[in-house]
């Protein structure tokens, strides 16, 4: 079996989570409490990439790709529209655009990629 670009993104957003759950390790519990919100933004943001959203198209497997932190990207847009009572986080993928470039961190290729272009 060939390993696909969707293969390394399903790969990037679980070490994303896998990162985000070692991040909450030792945390006091009040301090859980208050990051409840965002523990289930973002669970919710990995269930529904890894085993939900169907990734049909390359353009945006190529777009996540671009971002160390895909997971994050995802779950920052849930979080905010949760706050809106937003009920579907499909529509939340289509709102993430361009501005994302600027605001996350790319992966190091990508970002010496944009460098080199841009000089």
């Amino acid at each position: 079996m060939a390993y696909t670009k969707k293969d390394h993104l399903m790969r990037r957003i679980q070490n994303n989570y896998d990162d985000f759950k070692c991040s909450l390790r030792g945390v006091s519990r009040e301090k859980l409490f208050e990051a409840a919100p965002r523990i289930a933004a973002v669970t919710e943001a990995y269930k529904f990439l890894t085993t939900v959203y169907g990734w049909d198209e390359d353009g945006e497997i190529d777009f996540f790709l671009l971002f160390s932190d895909p997971l994050t990207i995802v779950a920052d847009e849930w979080e905010d529209y949760r706050g809106e009572m937003a009920s579907d986080i499909d529509g939340v993928l289509w709102d993430i655009g361009d501005g994302a470039l600027a605001e996350y961190p790319l992966e190091k290729s990508v970002d010496n990629y944009f460098h080199y272009i841009n000089e």
